[in-house]
């Protein structure tokens, strides 16, 4: 499972929304403040972004949260997204090859492009029919932190 602690900036209704802080592999670096990327990284990297979760844990506002995505959903999601257009691109540039011989290189580029489009379309097709369903959406796994409340302070002049 992939983490990340993120803070509950909103709540409506069932609904939690957490907001995080994106992290790179050059804040955890020893040498990222005199490495080229570290510095560039430090300069242009932080991005916020506010999700909307499940509120399964009843966290409030200004809760510390930590937000959890299982590991297989984004290795399977990384595969659709970057492989099938290359299998679709390559299919149909098999195909054309196989039924036009005699096919131009200007055809070829132009049956690997449509294959290509026809892969990216096969993964936003799947990426709608897989929206509405809950297990593709990062979890809340539990609460880390909890500001006390201070309602009141009382004071007596003894």
């Amino acid at each position: 499972m992939f983490t990340e602690i993120g803070h509950v900036v909103a709540v409506e209704g069932d609904r939690a929304w957490v907001q995080t802080l994106t992290k790179t592999g050059c804040s955890s670096c020893q040498v990222n403040t005199t490495c080229g990327s570290g510095i560039v990284n430090k300069a242009f990297s932080h991005k916020v972004f506010v999700t909307p979760l499940k509120n399964t844990l009843n966290a409030h506002i200004n809760d510390e949260v930590e937000v959890g995505i299982p590991e297989d959903l984004v290795l399977k999601g990384s595969l659709a997204v970057y492989l099938l257009p290359l299998i679709f691109l390559m299919l149909a540039l098999g195909l054309s090859s196989i039924l036009f011989p005699q096919l131009s290189e200007l055809g070829s580029i132009l049956s690997a492009t449509a294959g290509l489009v026809t892969g990216f379309l096969f993964v936003r097709w799947l990426l709608n029919r897989e929206k509405n369903k809950t297990r593709l959406e990062p979890k809340l796994i539990r609460i880390v932190k909890r500001p006390i409340e201070v309602t009141q302070i009382v004071t007596s002049d003894d």
